[in-house]
């Protein structure tokens, strides 16, 4: 194990069989096989977190320092982005026999291999994949006296179960790590298993309704956010107890794979801190945590209020924009949605896209551009309008309309930039960041993605 800041570490490499785990969940439901295969961080940051304290105890953290994934290009090239974006170092192994047959098994081997000799020590190997063939892997790898954690879907051999240090139960994996989160984050908010009452109660923790010196505790369903929490009365918090709220906060987004409400934050910090109602006089939640340094993590004030990992988390969007949007264009919705994690082009509405186009053409004819100047007034203009962007989303805008050949920074290139300039200045980056993620775009896509980002009533062809 290392150690930082007084934490220790468990150093871990993590292989993917992908074609066999991927296979295997269609089998069971074609959803949950494509959640697993474009959305690598749900489940990532779930292992980095399951079963550290029935392993190793309080105060330990998994560190994931190699993460390889085996696939077959010929059969699985569309999902090869979505790992590379996850930091994945992904090993294409395309067919070598008339049956199908890869090579992914004896990469995997060799790599796992390569880890037990490598400068790093490595405390667990991490593998995804119910191939019985790897027993004897794991067998060298507990003479190595390491640890070995698999994930199997379906029937697995008792030999090769045996062989492991921890499985990881299937039925956790698929209902923690992979089931689908409600879009409606105002109406309610998921948490992590491992953080609600009940599971704490296995897992040894405080599960009934007192703080730790004894004291009843007022459910929190009875209580709102706002009665939490001061500002005013937090400079007379032990520094102890700052660090464990900073912490509680930071492990809750850790774990989440949606940015998580205030409302949920409260009841998370009333039963694991023992916070009561009144623990902080009349201040609010939202005051509360402007005070904490929480970085990297960021608080959106859309809706209810969110705290979010601006690296893995989409920040919050107004529900009724964003509901409007897949109701009336599913299609472009979704293909919106695969652009948008791999590209990180913001996730806006066509409608909203088209007005900050006009608002961008009007600030630079007007102004031209400083590239902080231009975005804080524009993101003035869209907070006067109510408009669900924000400081982050529009600096990327412009930023890619400049690298898409309108060099705005020239005054007067400037002076004379059209909304339709603008339009096919940021489509065409888009088409090269799509390219350069390894999205392949079929014909319908490109129209798609023209409707998307070319909506304010211009057509291609109109467009230079």
């Amino acid at each position: 194990m290392g150690r930082l800041q007084n934490v220790e570490e468990v150093y871990s490499a993590l292989y993917i069989d992908f074609d066999n785990i991927y296979t295997r969940l269609s089998e069971q439901d074609p959803a949950l096989a494509r959640t697993f295969a474009t959305n690598p961080q749900r489940w990532m940051r779930w292992i980095e977190g399951h079963a550290l304290r029935m392993m190793y105890g309080d105060g330990v953290r998994r560190r994931i320092l190699k993460k390889c994934c085996y696939l077959n290009p010929h059969r699985y090239h569309e999902f090869r982005p979505f790992f590379i974006r996850a930091a994945f170092q992904v090993v294409d192994c395309p067919p070598l026999t008339n049956y199908g047959k890869t090579s992914a098994d004896i990469h995997l081997v060799m790599d796992c291999m390569d880890a037990l000799a490598h400068v790093t020590r490595f405390d667990e190997i991490i593998i995804l994949s119910g191939d019985a063939d790897f027993t004897p892997l794991l067998l060298r790898i507990q003479e190595h006296a390491r640890r070995s954690i698999v994930l199997s879907v379906g029937y697995t051999s008792p030999a090769y179960v045996a062989a492991c240090s921890w499985r990881i139960r299937e039925d956790w994996f698929i209902a923690q790590a992979l089931e689908e989160i409600r879009e409606d984050y105002s109406e309610y908010a998921r948490l992590p298993e491992s953080r609600t009452p009940e599971a704490r109660s296995t897992e040894g923790r405080i599960a009934d309704n007192k703080t730790d010196d004894g004291r009843s505790r007022r459910p929190a369903s009875d209580r709102r956010p706002e009665e939490v929490y001061s500002s005013q009365s937090y400079s007379q918090l032990p520094a102890g107890k700052r660090m464990r709220i900073i912490e509680t906060i930071k492990q809750l987004v850790a774990e989440a794979n949606t940015p998580i409400p205030l409302f949920s934050v409260a009841q998370i910090l009333q039963y694991e801190q023992g916070l009561a109602a009144d623990s902080f006089g009349s201040g609010t939640l939202r005051e509360f945590l402007q005070t904490l340094d929480l970085t990297p993590i960021e608080f959106s004030p859309t809706g209810p209020g969110y705290v979010f990992d601006p690296q893995r988390h989409n920040e919050p969007l107004e529900s009724a924009v964003r509901d409007d949007f897949k109701q009336r264009m599913p299609l472009l919705y979704e293909l919106a949605v695969k652009v948008h994690q791999l590209t990180d082009i913001p996730l806006l509405h066509p409608e909203t896209y088209a007005r900050l186009i006009a608002l961008l053409e009007g600030e630079v004819r007007k102004h031209g551009v400083s590239r902080i100047e231009t975005v804080a007034h524009i993101e003035e203009r869209c907070k006067e309008e109510s408009l669900p962007i924000s400081l982050t989303q529009i600096a990327f805008v412009m930023e890619a309309v400049i690298r898409g050949g309108l060099t705005l920074t020239d005054p007067a290139v400037a002076a004379n930039a059209t909304a339709a300039t603008i339009c096919n200045a940021f489509y065409q980056r888009a088409v090269e960041l799509c390219r350069l993620s390894q999205i392949s775009l079929t014909e319908n896509d490109m129209q798609l993605l023209e409707s998307w980002l070319l909506r304010g009533g211009f057509s291609k062809e109109q467009l230079p």
